[in-house]
């Protein structure tokens, strides 16, 4: 028996080590053509488990494990709270850094609203402010392990068979995905790769917010919040942001609408799956970390370069409006987290040019997760709302808001209706006189926004979003450039709008606006801010 063991395991070696002579290596052209089948059999396959998996809803026995799960999450935070409340050291030095961190740990949606509240140092306090906006690129990161399986399944070999070099460690972690550095072929490129179960922990997340959003509804002063379409416009929004291949669609089409915008750059995809987005390095400094020491000093002068300020903010306020009124898009996610600043901007100021900026890149967008196309109603309408603040028209943006929902032509009464346009018309009287008068214009739009819910007017939660887009962008401009106004910033280009738009003829007035009036529009604005800047030079 020892004999025919022996015999067999020398068999099995010898057949092993036997030379193959039908066998012939693979030549480089061959081995990326096998790769490129074996990566797209991989890209089909995620794709339709992804699809399927959104179809799914989740069951009951998940739900309740993911509610123990963030009550347990949120448990310190909450534990501290009436600590934090009366001990205001405390609340700045611990409970604030808690809090991030509970955020952090409880998910993709809860770090989406700390990204968005770190923007808001007028409603929120600076420390809470610094604090959040560690999460706008700091988010928790994910073990190597997983980047490395969804890194190999998407390009169909080793890392290092396709990359020149691979930094394992993250150089940045946002709500979805962690981007790492990488070369190929001389090129440098940015990995993003996104967290484990991200998708599922989406569902489960706004499955539980619809339900409390449809328990806060049962009062009848919150059921003119909308609280329920809110909840699944912002659901659909961050699952449409978890899928990185459409984040790649997204992307080209930034590069082909800002092709000829040469200080503004995308990032350029070359590969992607749902799970994994291989683009363009694009290098320079976060946004969100020039606003940070921006606020903590008084003077901007000591804690951040002048012309730096008014070019992040002036070319931030370009890039809404051209995406606004040209476009028709909606960047949900347009925070300084996703902002990019590349080195040192050339500016001369000369009212007859305007701004000349003579630098090829200077400003970033990183990230087109969150984006979704505006029908020309919705756009009007909002587009219409912003020009009334301008124009201090009450009766033109009562009208707007109203029209920002159609059941509210059901719902209200004309009673309520002539009280609503009473408050707005009262609320334009103290805080907007229209554009030069140095308006807040966050001030009034969340002045706006207290008489909606006041008086139970329905918002879309479309609508809801870009309010929330324009109160960051006001939010970047307190930070990096107290006293400038966006609302007189961008009065060329919503002047011409609503001449030719609003009041314009239907199909004439839009055709006119758009060959004739937005280059004229657009020189305006430069010499605008041309003249707005030298105070802060």
């Amino acid at each position: 028996m020892r004999r025919l063991a022996a015999a067999c395991l020398l068999a099995a070696v010898a057949a092993i080590t036997k030379p193959r002579k039908n066998v012939k290596a693979l030549t480089p052209r061959e081995f990326e053509k096998q790769r490129r089948e074996r990566s797209l059999a991989t890209t089909r396959k995620a794709m339709a488990a992804e699809d399927l998996q959104d179809a799914r809803a989740p069951g009951t026995l998940r739900l309740c494990v993911r509610a123990v799960f963030l009550c347990w999450a949120f448990l310190p935070a909450t534990l501290t709270f009436w600590l934090a409340f009366f001990v205001g050291p405390f609340r700045r030095r611990l409970w604030y850094p808690l809090l991030t961190w509970c955020l952090g740990r409880a998910g993709a949606c809860f770090v989406k609203w700390a990204q968005w509240s770190a923007t808001r140092s007028d409603l929120f306090p600076v420390a809470l402010c610094n604090s959040l906006a560690g999460l706008q690129a700091g988010a928790p990161a994910h073990s190597r392990r997983h980047t490395k399986r969804l890194v190999e399944d998407a390009v169909g070999c080793s890392i290092d068979q396709y990359f020149d070099s691979f930094e394992r460690k993250p150089i940045a972690s946002g709500s979805i995905a962690q981007v790492h550095r990488a070369t190929r072929k001389g090129q440098v490129l940015a990995v993003k790769v996104r967290h484990p179960k991200v998708g599922t922990r989406l569902r489960l997340d706004v499955t539980l917010l619809a339900f409390g959003a449809r328990c806060l509804e049962v009062f009848p002063p919150l059921r003119a919040l909308r609280l329920s379409d809110t909840v699944a416009q912002f659901g659909d929004t961050l699952a449409q942001q978890s899928r990185l291949d459409h984040e790649a669609q997204e992307l080209r089409g930034f590069r082909a609408r800002f092709r000829r915008w040469g200080d503004v750059d995308f990032p350029r995809p070359t590969l992607e799956t749902p799970s994994v987005l291989i683009e363009s390095f694009l290098p320079g400094e976060l946004v969100v970390g020039i606003a940070k020491r921006a606020r903590n000093f008084d003077d901007l002068k000591e804690g951040l370069d002048r012309k730096t300020g008014a070019y992040l903010v002036t070319r931030g306020e370009d890039l809404y409006l051209k995406m606004l009124l040209e476009d028709k898009v909606m960047h949900a996610d347009l925070h300084p987290g996703n902002l990019l600043y590349d080195g040192e901007i050339l500016v001369s100021l000369s009212i007859l040019w305007g701004l000349n900026i003579r630098q090829s890149r200077a400003i970033s967008v990183v990230d087109a997760g969150m984006v979704s196309p505006l029908t020309h109603s919705e756009s009007d309408r909002f587009v219409g709302l912003i020009e009334a603040i301008g124009a201090a028209d009450a009766k033109a943006a009562a009208r707007n808001l109203r029209a920002f929902d159609p059941a509210n032509a059901k719902n209200l009464s004309k009673e309520q209706v002539r009280a609503f346009d009473d408050e707005v018309r009262a609320l334009f009287r103290e805080k907007c006189r229209g554009y030069g008068t140095g308006v807040d214009f966050g001030d009034v739009v969340r002045g706006l926004l207290e008489l909606v819910r006041k008086h139970r007017v329905r918002i879309g939660a479309q609508y809801a979003t870009l309010v929330i887009n324009a109160l960051c962008l006001d939010g970047m401009a307190g930070d990096l450039l107290p006293g400038y106004s966006v609302l007189d910033g961008a009065r060329p280009l919503l002047s011409a709008h609503r001449w030719f738009v609003s009041r314009g003829i239907p199909v004439l007035g839009p055709f006119v606006f758009r060959r004739l009036c937005l280059p004229v529009a657009w020189r305006l604005k430069g010499l605008y801010d041309a003249v707005a800047v030298r105070q802060f030079l």
